[in-house]
């Protein structure tokens, strides 16, 4: 399955991509907030799991006219559950150009339906204040701060409900009375020759 936003494409990982996913990873600046770089080996062994590994739903970020690799979405399925943690690399070239945001939005959308999920998880580095922003705006919410061997972080819950849909202030239109146009006018239409 490849999405397709304004500026990008996103694609499912063949090997061909490999050189640029180890380039992303093994680079220091790109992963600051991501718990510092992969050694070569260690980001061969990851790009690995992520082609065969059948809980992670990963996929490379093209820009849609160069298709140059702009970075990496991805989403790991817990085992036996209908819940996954979100996460996501832009190389450095891209940041603040609201990419992410784009990128994301249709990304977060898509795997709703095609995982199957209706929980989201994302943690994000305590000093990330872009990505902070970036998930709060997708829906996330703050679920507190956690520590491990790399430091603090936020711990990001998004909860596909479809219940709030129904109850929300907000109508859907595919409801009956949005269908009823019978109180409308009959449209004129124009034959032209």
């Amino acid at each position: 399955m490849t999405i397709a936003t304004r500026r990008t494409i996103l694609v499912p990982y063949t090997d061909h991509l490999e050189s640029d996913f180890l380039m992303l990873n093994v680079c220091a600046k790109n992963r600051k907030y991501m718990n510092g770089p992969h050694t070569l080996s260690s980001a061969r062994a990851l790009f690995k799991r992520v082609l065969n590994d059948t809980l992670i739903h990963a996929m490379a970020v093209l820009d849609i006219r160069s298709r140059e690799y702009l970075g990496h979405v991805f989403v790991s399925k817990e085992e036996k559950t209908k819940s996954g943690e979100l996460g996501y690399i832009f190389d450095k070239l891209y940041w603040n150009r609201g990419i992410a945001s784009e990128v994301l939005k249709a990304f977060v959308e898509s795997v709703k339906s095609e995982m199957g999920l209706d929980t989201l998880t994302a943690n994000v580095d305590k000093g990330h204040t872009p990505s902070i922003r970036l998930v709060e705006k997708l829906g996330f919410e703050h679920q507190g701060i956690e520590r491990d061997e790399f430091g603090a972080y936020h711990k990001y819950r998004l909860t596909y409900d479809k219940v709030v849909y129904e109850n929300s202030e907000h109508k859907s239109f595919s409801l009956p009375t949005y269908l009823d146009n019978s109180h409308l006018p009959e449209l004129k239409t124009q034959n032209h020759k």
